[in-house]
């Protein structure tokens, strides 16, 4: 048949294959195959049509059916010719995590719908799919007046650490305004003279130094007397071409040691580039295993969690649950079993919950109901994000109305890179008075990409458990050569209470925490007082000012206010994308090269070039 080849396929293919050298018989199939795909890539990225894309997926298998190396070595040879990207940085991308995406389309029913499936939650391309995960079942029903308990009074300070991805390939000196996916290193096609030199302490375009992460552990309790702290994920750099076993567990253990300077425990999660190759978690269905990254973090966190929770690490894939505090559990998920940039996660998509993750979150909330105990929840990847499949979603948020408010006090997560949050409602309309969780989405440690570094503290009641303040700080990276001309340090500062900021727009008690019914009439003063909107909108971004414009009166405001509302993937009204366009969407002519360069970009960890990213400029997505 012939083969179909749609845009999302290169671009899965530059992050996703293996190159391998075809036998010498093949070479004529391999050269034929190389020339087509070039030909029929261009030509469907012209189209980012569904059926382009289903049709690229079917091709696909059949050619992998009869050998995978004549389509993979042959996407690997063209990677650099129309990505741009370097030959080194495409061949070890595709080698690395090709083998999880052809083994999950060898096994998928491409025919029966798993095509739109993939072509959707990876690329955004097909129409949303029907949720099809049904209802969770739980042990108990939920007890009638069930509330939140009243607050003691009395506060401490709780750290919240998110993409650390600290950097120890970082080169002071070096080219910090580069052509790559991350910066700030020694390319092989690194000038010899730096347009603009890394600074000591970082540039906006890279992952952060040692030297600054060790900094802010310093400066924190300059500012909290941190009782514990909690890490929503991602520790290695953003180099997923040469992510493997070997890299990132060096990376991993020296991150925890510089953070255990702290002196206060810290609960961590598991985040996507924690895996070697990055993003890649197999399940039980799809097969194979990476148990030797569940024992590493079981022996790096040994350090601060007790026995039982280090054996839940090894045992349940990551996942654990302690309790820091007489009346409180945390439970620490690996959501990286609902990204989709899992490729484990599409040879059986009806595996609605992997591992069996969901239905454990269920046996511990429960637990805690009959306990009374208060529950947070950690993650990485938080399931309002589309970074989340909307099945695993869709079930999670079940979980959440069961067992909110008067059990999960807070969620929390990462992964987006900026200062954000998300809210959960029970069944109905979303109104203040039906809000019932609300997710704390942790701004990052690293400047990837253009946003200056940064961590939180809470003020939290010790009988509830619930927020009263969150306060962020931040380091203005634009002062870094400055900081290395004085020899002066980051000057790290407050950056904005939450508590203070939002309750010149919405007057809370003193006595009252940050509640989800709060923070949504928070949103309803984004959507009527433009200041209200434009004062997040400046700390979303840590206050860097280098985030495209959300002018009010256009299509950014009413997106982002519905995001921070849409506590589940599905509510989301920012569209799945891979940075990639139509011509028809883009003012001028947008070259095949340039459209692929902002696919392959958006999966290598960069923001895309602004021509390929008309359809919202203003919600690139850093982590992916």
């Amino acid at each position: 048949m012939r083969i179909n080849f749609a845009p999302v396929i290169l671009t899965l293919a530059v992050a996703s294959s293996v190159y391998a050298a075809p036998a010498p018989a093949h070479l004529a199939k391999r050269g034929w195959i190389a020339d087509k795909l070039k030909e029929l890539v261009e030509n469907a990225l012209n189209t980012l049509e569904c059926g382009a894309c289903t049709a690229a997926l079917v091709g696909v298998k059949d050619v992998a059916w009869l050998n995978k190396n004549w389509v993979l070595d042959a996407l690997s040879d063209i990677c650099p010719k129309v990505s741009k990207l370097t030959p080194e940085v495409c061949s070890g991308a595709v080698k690395l995590e090709g083998p999880a995406l052809l083994d999950a389309l060898l096994k998928a029913d491409l025919l029966s719908g798993d095509a739109k499936f993939i072509c959707y939650q990876v690329a955004g391309i097909c129409a949303p799919p029907a949720i099809t995960s049904g209802s969770l079942t739980f042990p108990k029903a939920r007890p009638a007046n069930a509330v939140a308990p009243a607050s003691s009074g009395k506060l401490v300070d709780v750290l919240h650490l998110s993409d650390w991805h600290v950097d120890a390939g970082y080169v002071p000196g070096s080219e910090a305004d580069c052509d790559q996916p991350l910066c700030c290193r020694k390319h092989s096609n690194s000038p010899a003279v730096p347009k603009r030199k890394a600074s000591t302490w970082g540039d906006y375009k890279c992952d952060v130094p040692i030297k600054l992460g060790q900094n802010m552990m310093t400066y924190v309790p300059t500012v909290a007397n941190v009782s514990f702290g909690i890490l929503t994920g991602d520790v290695p750099p953003h180099d997923i071409w040469a992510e493997t076993q070997q890299t990132v567990v060096p990376q991993t253990a020296n991150a925890y040691s510089v953070m255990a300077t702290l002196g206060a425990k810290i609960y961590p999660t598991i985040g996507n580039h924690e895996a070697g190759p990055t993003n890649l978690f197999p399940t039980t269905t799809s097969g194979g295993s990476v148990q030797w990254l569940y024992d590493s973090l079981a022996n790096d966190w040994s350090r601060w969690l007790p026995a039982e929770a280090i054996s839940s690490v090894k045992s349940r894939y990551g996942a654990y649950t302690v309790s820091p505090a007489p009346g409180l559990r945390i439970i620490s998920l690996n959501t990286n079993f609902c990204y989709t940039m899992n490729f484990h996660l599409y040879g059986e998509t009806s595996d609605y919950d992997p591992n069996g993750e969901l239905k454990w979150l269920v046996a511990q909330l429960q637990a805690a109901e009959d306990a009374g105990e208060r529950v947070w929840i950690i993650g990485h990847v938080g399931p309002s994000m589309t970074d989340c499949i909307m099945n695993w979603s869709n079930l999670y948020y079940q979980a959440v109305q069961r067992y909110s408010p008067h059990v999960i006090a807070e969620q929390f997560f990462g992964h987006t890179h900026y200062d954000e949050f998300a809210l959960s409602y029970g069944p109905g309309a979303k109104t203040a008075q039906n809000a019932i969780s609300t997710s704390w989405i942790g701004p990052s440690a690293t400047t990837y990409t253009n946003l200056n570094p940064g961590f939180r503290t809470y003020k939290v009641d010790t009988k509830s458990w619930n927020v009263f303040d969150s306060q962020t700080y931040v380091a203005d990276m634009n002062l870094a050569p400055t900081w290395d001309a004085t020899g002066a340090t980051p000057n790290w500062h407050l950056e904005y209470s939450a508590r203070q900021t939002y309750s010149a727009y919405v007057p809370i008690a003193a006595d009252q925490p940050l509640s989800a019914g709060w923070w949504h009439n928070v949103t309803k003063a984004f959507e009527t007082n433009p200041t209200a909107f434009q004062t997040y909108w400046k700390l979303r971004g840590k206050s860097a000012g280098l985030q495209a414009a959300c002018p009010a009166g256009g299509p950014c405001p009413a997106e982002m206010i519905c995001n921070l509302r849409a506590g589940k993937s599905s509510d989301s009204c920012t569209k799945i994308s891979l940075g990639l366009s139509r011509r028809s969407d883009v003012d001028g002519e947008l070259t095949p090269a340039a459209a692929v360069v902002a696919g392959a970009n958006r999966i290598l960890k960069r923001a895309e070039p602004a021509a390929a990213a008309q359809n919202n400029p203003w919600n690139k997505s850093l982590c992916k």
